[in-house]
């Protein structure tokens, strides 16, 4: 579990994690050795997974970004978690999640364009068995996004 000031420290770090831990201990009004070992205890204890960097993807030719919502086949005798497994390994597949309600799994893709993101569903995901129905949504743009 983690306190508000653990929340401060992590929130800093999500907005820019290659900040020394000076600047952070300054911006959350702790002492630096404090903010050291908090940081060191949420990496310890995997609330802090992995440090990433967050590209701007138009500028390494990935600019448009689609949802996929897929509705689950269960006649192919794979389980939803072996069919979002499936997913997750084709490229430009950023994200995929298992969820309740009228989809089963949704899908975050990346790619040069459209037509790109077009090619993925038609001819590698709904490919895969236990992938019935899929609906996709393209991205106008983004106003929040986190790493």
């Amino acid at each position: 579990m983690i306190d508000k000031q653990d929340f401060k420290i992590l929130n800093e770090l999500q907005q820019d994690a290659s900040q020394s831990v000076l600047s952070i201990s300054r911006k959350v009004k702790m002492p630096r050795s404090t903010v050291q070992h908090r940081i060191e205890r949420m990496k310890a204890n995997q609330i802090i997974k992995r440090v990433v960097a967050l590209p701007d993807y138009a500028k390494i030719g990935l600019p448009v970004t689609a949802f996929v919502l897929v509705n689950f086949h269960p006649t192919s005798g794979l389980s939803q978690q072996d069919v979002a497994q499936s997913i997750a390994k084709l490229e430009n597949v950023v994200e995929v999640h298992v969820v309740a309600g009228q989809w089963d799994i949704i899908l975050k893709a990346r790619g040069a364009s459209l037509k790109e993101i077009g090619e993925l569903v038609v001819n590698q995901l709904r490919e895969i068995p236990g992938v019935g129905q899929t609906v996709t949504s393209g991205s106008f743009f983004v106003i929040k996004e986190d790493p």
